[in-house]
């Protein structure tokens, strides 16, 4: 499906050029749009009566084939966004919206262990190269299959977290029960073959009673299917839907076939009644593994293999258009890489990761300390801060601008260099916070030594290839070289 061009979007808008959406002129909103920087709902025009066919008309041409949909509360901070997606191949353009991870609860807990488990998923983090990685929602299980215990699970998550809300039973009786006291957007799961009529029927009676608003999975093992009950839904006027084409633990090759046809009937044939958000389901895998006895009964510890499993099966998942995922285990040795992998698909790639060009103080350094230069990508960025903390190196840290490029591809591409660093330098006036005139270049940087040593007029020392050497390093050599280079 070609990309809607920002020419496309102005011949739709009022061409009045007023400012009033806080642009220039109704072009530069265009390419905002374009661009999902903007909404059309931020142009007081386009919300007249008279504009409304138009308004339906843009807002049609901007959505994309994959349906956004989204759970939890109206405060964006506690809210989960799902789909979204215009492109089939990440480097067409870019993946919007993170797929949300969801961690399961069970109803058959006790009420302590539902608390619990509640604020772990609320509180869980770990940080990579800035960016803090953590958990979107919580699914509540009716593993009971008691509409009371589903209830109350879900009344004492409510009241110890504001996490959205996934409400997990095929047992319509429970769904009822738990709307009734349902304090924001749920995504419901599910309706299936089997329970679709008593499903859809507690919804719209739900819709009508209250007017509020919620997601609804439609799970079937057929995509014919899907297609029948999405269309069924649509007639409905349920439109936040989401696609489960069920996971099959014992054979996830058939489960990503599935995944991948949904996904191309959506984008490539613009196929409107399946595109909608992928649920994927690794949950399913960690079960099948534990339960599995010609597994289990050959592994010490079971719950890991489990957990091994359905870390593996959530990445194949996330790389083959999974738009949300529900995991069980949620320890860090598991968790860790499949969050890594999210952000790692999720970022922009024609916006590599950088932090800012400066340099910075690392340890508490003073006027003896090395001048260490390195480049502004994230990864190596933070790679370098976290080996030289854990080592105790204190040092001044040029981080020059490479456009958020390595070292060694910056090397190559000629943003590691000297007019930069001499810039860089100048800038930031380095000369007056150290009583030596030299830079230590990472090993991959040494190539750009002449270079750098000629604009910037610092005498350069090749250190090592790897940060994590740089300690022992500056232990064994700086001494001497601080020594032959003191200022005079």
């Amino acid at each position: 499906m070609a990309k809607i061009s920002a020419m496309d979007i102005y011949k739709l808008l009022p061409k009045t050029n007023c400012k009033k959406c806080g642009e220039a002129s109704c072009m530069a909103f265009a390419t905002k749009l374009q661009n999902k920087k903007a909404m059309v709902e931020q142009c007081p025009i386009m919300n007249a009566p008279k504009f409304e066919a138009k308004k339906k008309e843009l807002i049609e041409v901007l959505s994309p084939p994959v349906k956004e949909v989204w759970f939890g509360y109206d405060d964006k901070n506690h809210r989960a966004t799902l789909g979204g997606d215009e492109v089939m191949y990440r480097y067409e353009l870019t993946y919007y919206n993170p797929a949300p991870f969801g961690i399961d609860i069970s109803d058959n807990l006790s009420d302590n262990e539902i608390k619990e488990r509640a604020k772990y998923i609320e509180n869980f983090v770990f940080e990579r190269t800035g960016e803090k990685l953590t958990l979107d929602f919580i699914a509540l299980r009716n593993a009971s299959n008691d509409p009371e215990k589903f209830k109350n699970a879900l009344q004492i998550i409510q009241e110890n977290t504001k996490m959205p809300i996934s409400l997990c039973s095929i047992n319509p009786e429970s769904i009822e029960e738990a709307l009734k006291i349902i304090n924001s957007k749920p995504l419901i799961y599910a309706a299936t073959e089997d329970n679709f009529e008593k499903m859809l029927n507690v919804i719209l009676k739900h819709k009508k009673e209250t007017n509020k608003e919620f997601a609804l999975v439609l799970s079937s093992k057929q995509i014919k299917t899907l297609k029948g009950m999405a269309k069924e839904c649509l007639n409905h006027g349920i439109d936040d839907l989401v696609l489960e084409p069920h996971t099959h633990p014992e054979n996830i090759s058939e489960t990503l076939d599935k995944f991948i046809a949904l996904r191309r009937s959506a984008i490539e044939k613009e196929d409107k009644l399946l595109g909608f958000p992928i649920l994927g389901l690794p949950i399913n895998t960690y079960f099948y593994t534990l339960n599995n006895n010609s597994i289990s009964q050959f592994i010490e510890e079971p719950d890991k293999a489990a957990g091994i499993m359905e870390a593996r099966t959530a990445n194949t998942m996330l790389i083959r258009y999974a738009d949300a995922i529900i995991l069980h285990g949620c320890e860090i040795w598991e968790l860790m890489p499949v969050l890594t992998l999210r952000q790692a698909l999720y970022t922009d790639p024609r916006k590599p990761q950088a932090v800012d060009a400066d340099i910075y103080p690392i340890g508490n350094p003073d006027a003896d300390s090395p001048v260490i230069m390195t480049t502004n990508f994230s990864l190596t960025y933070y790679t370098v801060t976290g080996d030289f903390e854990k080592d105790g190196v204190k040092c001044w840290l040029i981080v020059l601008d490479t456009e958020g490029k390595a070292v060694d591809v910056a090397v190559a591409g000629g943003q590691y260099n000297g007019e930069n660093a001499k810039n860089l330098i100048e800038e930031k006036g380095l000369a007056d916070k150290v009583n030596h005139n030299v830079i230590i270049l990472p090993g991959l940087g040494a190539p750009a030594r002449g270079d750098i040593e000629e604009k910037t007029g610092w005498n350069c020392v090749v250190g090592t290839r790897d940060s994590s050497q740089v300690g022992d390093f500056l232990k064994k050599n700086w001494e001497n070289i601080l020594e032959k280079n003191r200022k005079k």
